[in-house]
């Protein structure tokens, strides 16, 4: 977790640093999701399935559970510090982020102890895809809000004390 500051460029900069590593982690997310998903075209066996379905529930819970529980959390201070409109922004988008949750944990719920549901696989795997992309949709509007429009004021220079 990022060190909480006082200091909007402060704030800024950990905010900065959580987000690429938690955008990192949702690209590493979408490559195993890609993977699994041309895997099921491939006709791979249930075993292989099986571990590449537990790999990306457990990306899947870590990457939610950092949104909610660490990421939006430093946004909304950092649009306090910054005192702008951006709490307005996150009170509109996180419940439907939130709405977003409940889908994704669902399909890691059924697929991520490595049950097997063949003939439900394909389908529920195209809706897993439809829904991480109106999360991510909605998570990049609550980023460019909440923390892309500070860069300007969080890049100038500190004025110069006479």
């Amino acid at each position: 977790m990022p060190h909480r500051s006082k200091d909007p460029k402060q704030q800024f900069v950990a905010v900065d640093d959580l987000l690429g590593r938690w955008l990192k982690g949702r690209n590493t997310l979408l490559s195993k999701y890609t993977e699994l998903a041309v895997s099921t075209e491939a006709s791979l066996d249930g075993s292989e399935l099986n571990t590449m379905q537990e790999a990306l529930g457990g990306l899947i819970v870590d990457y939610i559970s950092a949104g909610h529980f660490e990421v939006f959390d430093e946004l909304i201070n950092e649009a306090q510090l910054y005192a702008d409109s951006g709490r307005k922004l996150a009170a509109r988008l996180i419940p439907q982020i939130s709405d977003t949750t409940e889908v994704i944990l669902a399909y890691e719920e059924k697929y991520g102890a490595g049950q097997e549901y063949p003939e439900t696989l394909e389908r529920d795997l195209s809706a897993l895809g439809e829904m991480l992309e109106t999360r991510f949709v909605l998570e990049d509007q609550l980023i460019a809000g909440l923390h892309s429009r500070h860069r300007p004021m969080a890049s100038k220079p500190d004025p110069v004390p006479v």
